[in-house]
């Protein structure tokens, strides 16, 4: 009998195999960024609101809002704002942000049972694996067709990471990541709104409750992702590519194609453009008033992820190219600043969002370019006094093959921390245990 999906997701889960030492360096470097994206985000509105709504009582997990909550609330609070602000890390196996879902289960649970570093990391790799591998299998045809990979692909990896602390068995590891895989969904209707990071955060909480009930006794459907009636044939048309599971423990997804690191609170799709503006900008020495003309190529990828050329709102300028380029073009990047509710009618930037030209560009779009470069840019950058100057961007900073250095990572994660008002840490937190560096920020 072939053994079901959710099945060898467990066997991979429960197996306390190490995994090599680079691998457990990007789970750390993941940890500590999305812990400084949670602090920023909880200085958010949004995530303000959904600390406000739920019912006010002590536990053992802390809050980015302020404060601790039962895991699953923290869960629920801490995930929203992970992704509130879009600075998390990315993925380009399925085109998601893995460890916003992921790193806050980790950290409520963390905090509940004492875990040490070392189970902190394993529940995290398992994860984001899980996560990752069943992108790989639905492939980005997934994305395409709608739905929101974050979510359908995330609550099954981020309940093998609850399952793993928990200490769940191979049955009961089972039971929760098919209990997941029947409860998964998810559409990009949500982009451009607060239910974005709302549903990340929903995401985590129900992971830790399909963990628990596992734990408890509750059964789940084993073949949830390959029944007739199940997640495949639901959000994926049926299809697959099974092949990719026999890599699963072979083949570390976390180094290859490895995350994005992002440099800018917006979609990832926008960062090659705002890396490839600010250096036209300096190869010409020009002013922003100077500008005259910018005419953006980019690939499908990017054309169906920034859909906002007159964003209204600072959720609709995190997915806005003219919005990204004339933040650029200000101030050489997007900052915290820049999406605050008043920050988005700026006069200054109206006008510079007038100038932008998106073009789908067909040599940008090919197999081989989405393989390659999935959110390249190419700019053409004219002024009022005629220069020009063009470029093609293919890697934005903080990409796998363009990676963010120690430095800056350390200082992306001080800045995040010292917008929220919160105490600055210092440089030699990088692997500490997690759950405790986030408790002792939110003192």
């Amino acid at each position: 009998m072939t053994t079901s999906i959710a099945r060898r997701f467990a066997q991979f889960a429960v197996s306390e195999a190490s995994c090599p030492d680079d691998v457990t360096q990007v789970a750390d470097r993941a940890l500590l960024d999305t812990i400084g994206a949670m602090v920023a985000g909880g200085a958010h509105e949004a995530t303000q609101c959904v600390a406000k709504a739920m019912v006010l009582h002590g536990g053992p997990a802390t809050c980015a809002t302020g404060g601790s909550r039962d895991v699953e609330t923290a869960a629920l609070i801490n995930g929203t704002a992970a992704h509130v602000w879009d600075i998390d890390d990315t993925s380009y196996t399925g085109i998601m942000h893995g460890s916003a879902v992921i790193v806050p289960v980790v950290l409520a649970i963390a905090q509940d049972i004492g875990a040490d570093t070392d189970l902190q990391r394993r529940a995290l790799v398992a994860g984001s694996e899980i996560t990752y591998v069943l992108a790989d299998l639905c492939t980005h045809d997934h994305y395409f067709r709608g739905w929101w990979s974050t979510v359908t692909f995330s609550l099954a990896g981020a309940t093998a990471a609850a399952g793993v602390l928990l200490g769940l068995d191979e049955d009961q590891m089972t039971a929760a990541i098919g209990l997941a895989a029947a409860s998964s969904g998810g559409g990009k209707a949500v982009f451009g709104t607060d239910g974005k990071p709302f549903l990340v955060g929903d995401a985590a909480r129900r992971a830790i409750t399909f963990a628990k009930m596992a734990q408890a006794g509750l059964s789940g459907p084993e073949e949830a992702f390959e029944d007739n009636r199940g997640y495949l044939q639901l959000l994926n048309n049926g299809s697959a590519d099974m092949s990719v599971l026999d890599s699963l423990g072979g083949r570390w997804r976390l180094l290859q194609p490895g995350l994005l690191f992002k440099t800018n609170p917006v979609c990832s799709a926008a960062h090659a453009a705002i890396d490839q503006m600010t250096a036209l900008m300096n190869e010409l020495s020009a002013k922003p008033d100077e500008i005259e003309d910018v005419r953006a190529e980019v690939p499908e990828l990017v054309d169906i992820s920034l859909v906002y050329p007159t964003p209204q709102t600072p959720q609709q300028a995190q997915f806005s190219l003219p919005y990204a380029l004339a933040c650029a073009a200000l101030y050489g990047r997007v900052r915290f600043e820049d999406l605050l509710p008043h920050a988005v009618h700026k006069p200054e930037k109206i006008a510079l969002m007038a100038r932008v030209r998106t073009v789908r560009a067909a040599d940008l779009s090919t197999d081989t370019m989405r393989e390659k470069f999935p959110e390249s840019a190419r700019l053409t950058l004219t002024l009022r006094d005629g220069r020009t100057a063009s470029g093609f961007c293919g890697t934005a900073y903080g990409m796998p093959d363009n990676p963010l250095s120690e430095e800056d990572l350390l200082s992306k994660f001080e800045t995040a921390v010292a917008f929220a008002g919160r105490e600055g840490a210092n440089r030699s937190r990088l692997g500490e245990n997690p759950a405790e560096l986030f408790a002792q920020i939110m003192r």
